[in-house]
């Protein structure tokens, strides 16, 4: 399994008895679900090296003192605060957090604690402001030149201007529009420049202060780089954009080796989260939220939906049509699997790694698009069904495990579970059931002996097929006039246990009113 080999390359290729894991984001809007990839990668390969015997911290950083560098969907307001420091934008809602990066960070945090991944958090504009890159800073700006040419000469580009340190405006407050002018050992001279960037309007403001204490901050790049040596980092992984020939993650291993004496952390490339064949964009509102994500699904299976395509296959996630219920048969099969009841160690192992904490008990686990079927009939009791289906009582792990089950399915049917898998039960003979053909109607008038029987629904189900097959039906015809008849649809659920959940007097009376109706 891919987390395992992971951890096996990293100790053999960077053995060490305590291992930093570090991951990070800028928060610039609602996190979309692709950014859960990161967290829970990062969280798998922290727990397989605890396991094999090495200390390990995870990190998980908020990048808060970026500037803001495009609005948010349907947040033109924030238009005046572009090139400031996300975290001195304004919150959507001050009594929640005080900040935009706050407000949203926060939210994401809350998500990836609840599947089950716990780094200890940070956020950048508090080191800053503490002091923590004060060295860092000095050294940068002290080889400014040095790390410019690096950088140039990693990425091949000849940008006029890039350099290391990126200074608050004492005026205006922005971040993103400045430049470093001088640097004399003690302050920095710089500009705040109306034209630098195409996204902010810099206020013009000339001025000398010092880079520290939040006076200034480092660009993306180095400030990458510095971490890696302030935090001892040993492994972190990035989206495959970042990880291209003389990309970011090149030019950053370059400053840290050659500018503040560290080694890069071992790289984890991977690929991107779709939804609809779109990369996704917090600042942009592109994609699926992921506490949208997270609501949909119960932690493990949404850890699940992750963890078990390995980290280089893109993913293009589309909880709409059947993902949702054949994501739940792979995961049963991962917990028989894990349990010992199929032979297949990688999705044993993808069930150990899915799983967000706690015990993992062997529960009985009723099939999801059996749930789902089941949640819509009121007269159903679901745990009863389930109790015939294991053949026993229910213990309580096998009840709590049914409640996810019944609670996923209503999320899933109010949200994106496709038309035919949505019916109710209808009051009264539907109008639709007029169409149907004396051969369907001699087929319903034939199934009421075998509802008065009373099967199981199992029982029933094969019953339903020899009957359709004595009479001389397509599946389609003889299933067909049964959801006519209950639904007034031409599909529906399974119909021997869909009949068999209903009343039976309710169905015998329905099978032959829908017999004689005329046609």
């Amino acid at each position: 399994m891919w987390v395992d080999l992971l951890a096996e390359e990293i100790r053999r290729t960077r053995p060490a008895p305590r291992h930093v894991v570090n991951d990070a984001k800028s928060p610039s809007g609602r996190v979309h679900v692709g950014s859960l990839r990161g967290v829970i990668l990062h969280d798998c390969v922290a727990r397989a090296l605890a396991d094999r015997g090495a200390a390990v911290e995870f990190l998980y950083g908020y990048d808060d003192y970026d500037p803001l560098d495009g609005l948010p969907a349907g947040r033109d307001d924030l238009a005046a605060h572009l090139g400031r420091p996300l975290c001195d934008v304004p919150s959507p809602d001050p009594a929640a957090a005080p900040s935009f990066a706050r407000y949203y960070g926060d939210e994401f945090t809350a998500i990836f604690t609840r599947l089950g991944a716990r780094p200890r958090v940070y956020w950048t504009s508090e080191l800053y402001r503490e002091g923590v890159f004060d060295d860092a800073i000095r050294v940068a700006l002290d080889r400014a030149s040095e790390i410019i040419e690096l950088d140039r000469a990693i990425s091949g580009s000849r940008k006029a201007e890039r350099h290391p340190v990126q200074v608050v405006c004492e005026a205006c407050g922005k971040i993103g529009t400045t430049v470093v002018v001088g640097w004399d050992g003690a302050l920095v001279a710089y500009a705040c420049r109306p034209d630098k960037v195409a996204w902010a309007q810099g206020c013009g403001h000339e001025g000398r202060r010092s880079p520290f204490r939040g006076g200034s901050k480092l660009q993306y790049i180095t400030e990458w780089a510095a971490k890696w040596r302030l935090f001892g980092v040993t492994v972190e992984g990035a989206g495959k954009d970042h990880m291209t020939r003389g990309g970011s993650h090149d030019r950053a291993s370059a400053i840290v080796e050659a500018i503040y004496g560290g080694r890069p952390p071992f790289p984890i490339a991977y690929e991107w989260f779709l939804v609809g064949g779109r990369k996704m964009a917090s600042s942009r509102g592109v994609g699926v939220p992921a506490a949208e994500f997270a609501d949909l699904l119960r932690p493990e299976l949404a850890r699940f939906a992750i963890v078990r395509p390995h980290f280089r296959q893109q993913v293009n996630f589309d909880p709409g049509g059947e993902t949702i219920p054949l994501l739940y048969d792979e995961f049963d099969r991962a917990a028989r699997a894990y349990f010992g009841r199929e032979d297949d160690p990688d999705l044993a192992r993808t069930f150990y790694y899915a799983h967000a904490g706690g015990g993992m008990a062997d529960v009985f686990r009723l099939r999801f698009a059996r749930v789902a079927h089941l949640c819509q009939i009121p007269s159903v009791d679901i745990a009863a069904v389930a109790e015939a289906e294991k053949g026993g009582a229910l213990t309580p792990a096998d009840r709590a495990e049914l409640d996810a089950r019944v609670a996923d399915a209503r999320r899933w049917l109010e949200t994106y579970a496709p038309p035919h898998y949505r019916f109710e039960v209808q009051p009264a003979l539907p109008d639709t059931a007029a169409a149907l053909t004396p051969e369907q109607r001699r087929f319903l008038a034939a199934l009421v002996p075998l509802v008065e029987q009373a099967l199981a629904g199992e029982e029933l189900h094969a019953a339903i097929h020899a009957l359709k097959g004595e009479h001389g039906l397509a599946p389609k015809a003889a299933f067909g006039a049964i959801y006519q008849a209950f639904l007034g649809k031409d599909s529906g659920p399974q119909a021997g246990w869909f009949l068999a959940a209903l009343d039976r007097d309710f169905v015998v009376r329905r099978l032959r009113e829908a017999a004689g109706q005329a046609g």
